[in-house]
């Protein structure tokens, strides 16, 4: 009997025995059925698999930028502890210890994404309540400009995420699909044709100990 797919089998096995199988289709008389049955399937599965690839790109570029809007970020928090210290030199004042109670920067930057711009933007409304004259005023546009950046590439990575998923699902699908289809074909070229040249309609595949090679060559099987 004709090797089926298998739900656990993978994309590229998907795809490579159907093109296979299709190839053999219009070699053999009363095939062409076959092949223009499962074809758009085929079609359908590779081009969510295109879209997946290139969401999963998109979720990349949004991760990496991220983690630079989030360095901005540090370093604008280190830029207004170390103003503050400064000004608390020269002035007698002790404007570092309300914006530091713990005269540290280290556990705001070493907070998670989510968490840091919450955390400076509170900073900042401590800021707001200096006399409106005070130098350090002058750091809040700077400060709300980074924290906007980083909670921007919050929302694109969530977006980028869910995009994933969703790409992912519809590969899944169109797997499905293909597979379904690759089965209905088997059964009705039986019907149509008999076992004999049915069977001749499906590539022969050697069975493989290890999952992770599949779809890959192997000139020693013969594939």
């Amino acid at each position: 009997m004709a090797r089926l797919l298998y739900k656990q089998d993978s994309v590229a096995l998907h795809k490579r025995l159907t093109r296979r199988h299709i190839r053999l289709c219009g070699q053999i008389k009363g095939g062409a059925m076959c092949a223009s049955a499962i074809q758009p399937k085929l079609d359908n599965l590779l081009l969510t698999e295109q879209a997946l690839s290139e969401a999963n790109e998109v979720y990349e570029n949004t991760s990496d930028d991220l983690i630079l809007k989030d360095t901005d970020l540090d370093n604008a928090v280190r830029t207004l502890f170390e103003r503050s210290r400064q000004h608390d030199r020269e002035n007698s004042g002790n404007v570092a210890i309300l914006l530091f109670p713990n005269l540290t920067f280290s556990d705001i930057i070493n907070m998670p994404y989510t968490e840091e711009p919450k955390k400076v933007s509170a900073i900042i409304q401590k800021l707001e309540t200096l006399e409106p004259e005070h130098e350090l005023r002058l750091l809040i546009g700077m400060l709300q400009q980074k924290v906007n950046a980083v909670n921007a590439a919050l929302d694109a990575k969530q977006q980028a995420a869910d995009n994933v998923r969703r790409c992912q699902v519809e590969e899944e699908l169109a797997k499905n699909e293909v597979r379904t289809q690759y089965e209905t074909n088997y059964l009705d070229a039986r019907k149509a044709l008999g076992r004999q040249v049915a069977e001749s309609l499906f590539p022969k595949i050697a069975n493989r100990k290890n999952r992770a090679q599949e779809g890959e060559l192997n000139p020693e099987q013969g594939e």
